[in-house]
């Protein structure tokens, strides 16, 4: 699975290869974005705070794709709504996290989809640094059949 989804971000996603981001593990419960401190640096040396959340995003839209990967031929997924917290400088190489939402949560997510063709459920990732939490990232995602109108 990550082999997949690391070939796809990078040819469909441009940032995340400027951004160096490698799928370092992707299951249907998790993923893990891994993104290099070298590229993501800024003028106070620490990760860009643009950065962090890109790839707190990635994480979360990575983890919608293990979920379903079988339809993407005719699916969409994407962003709605975030918002992130900064809570500690990153300066080194950092991971972000995001675990599949609460089984009740994600059965109702489901049962939208195959009712209304679309659904929206909202995803958390983290980013730790020496294990203290340095970022936590809320989002909004929409997967939808294309052709549905995804509201904004």
């Amino acid at each position: 699975m990550e082999t997949r989804l690391n070939h796809y971000i990078h040819q469909h996603i441009p940032i995340t290869k400027a951004l160096g981001c490698t799928i370092k593990l992707a299951t249907r419960d998790k993923v893990v974005v891994m993104a290099p401190f070298s590229n993501n640096i800024n003028h106070q040396s620490t990760v860009f705070g643009g950065s962090l959340h890109a790839v707190a995003t990635l994480a979360c839209w990575g983890l919608l794709y293990a979920n379903f990967i079988d339809r993407l031929e005719t699916m969409s997924i994407v962003v709605n709504h975030s918002e992130i917290s900064y809570l500690k400088p990153i300066t080194k190489d950092f991971d972000a996290i995001a675990l599949r939402p609460e089984q009740a949560n994600w059965e109702k997510f489901e049962r939208m989809i195959d009712r209304k063709g679309k659904g929206r459920i909202e995803m958390d990732s983290v980013i730790y640094e020496d294990g203290m939490l340095a970022v936590a990232y809320k989002g909004a995602f929409v997967v939808s059949e294309r052709g549905i109108v995804v509201p904004t």
